[in-house]
């Protein structure tokens, strides 16, 4: 249970207090934390950095900048940013908790079960941190906790396509992922595919994104196959881990399809 809190004044307070509690964690909306118990042990120590960063969204030149304090129904409403990542943020069943949730917040946290994780991988976001700028990939694989200030997305010419599947509207996803597909002058097609519930963590199929980038994978079969055999769920009490690996397998290799024909 929490048993200290600091409320940061500004962000080099933020970066202090986390220096003199290397243990304690960010609290920005507070969805995550009251979840810590399906996932980790519940921080001792929080520091409040609501009021601190930014909530704004805004065009800078190519990119789209979101502020790690945006909340994901604003995330959700926004028409500046693109529309996977909008539905991604939709996903999250309540108003309530998309009025309390941040952006930056559920990367922090990063949850197995996230819906904006895999489409923010998919759209190739750059974290904006207290040490610099990172891709949002090295930033969960290195489970940084760095303080993060903005998320940045380049100009988009892919089609992104956010997808998942639960038991009921309300329910814990067992499938939650994201695909991108664009044409590139260097080859044919660059391919993204991230998914979230099968592993501890987001995972990128970068074998599936090579075997689409090459042609060899064409047909849905091909696709079905080659995600299943790179993923290996666990069962628990939202399925077996062959349902999971089936669903998911289905469900992704329906977003590619959806994704080339959005290209032709």
């Amino acid at each position: 249970m929490i048993q200290n809190y600091y409320r940061a004044s500004n962000a080099a307070d933020a970066l202090a207090l986390k220096k003199a509690h290397s243990q304690a964690v960010f609290l920005a909306g507070g969805t995550q934390i009251n979840r810590g118990g399906l996932y980790r042990g519940m921080p001792e120590t929080v520091i409040d950095i609501r009021g601190v960063l930014s909530e704004a969204i805004f065009k800078e030149g190519a990119e789209t900048v979101i502020g790690a304090m945006a909340g994901l129904q604003v995330v959700a409403d926004s028409e500046l940013l693109p529309s996977a990542l909008r539905e991604a943020a939709s996903f999250i069943p309540t108003r309530n908790i998309r009025n309390q949730a941040s952006i930056g917040g559920n990367i922090g946290a990063a949850c197995p079960d996230s819906y904006i994780i895999p489409t923010l991988i998919a759209l190739s976001a750059i974290l904006d941190t207290a040490r610099g700028r990172v891709r949002i990939e090295e930033y969960l694989e290195k489970n940084s906790g760095e303080l993060i200030y903005d998320i940045r997305l380049p100009e988009q010419s892919a089609s992104v396509v956010a997808v998942k599947e639960s038991r009921s509207h309300i329910a814990p996803p067992v499938v939650s992922a994201a695909v991108s597909l664009r044409r590139d002058g260097s080859k044919p097609l660059c391919a993204r595919v991230a998914l979230g519930c099968v592993a501890s963590k987001t995972l990128r199929l970068r074998e599936v994104e090579q075997g689409l980038e090459s042609g060899a994978l064409k047909t849905f079969g091909d696709m079905e196959k080659a995600i299943g055999a790179s993923i290996s769920p666990r069962s628990d009490i939202l399925g077996s881990a062959k349902y999971k690996t089936y669903i998911n397998s289905v469900v992704v290799a329906d977003a590619i399809i959806r994704c080339m024909e959005e290209l032709s």
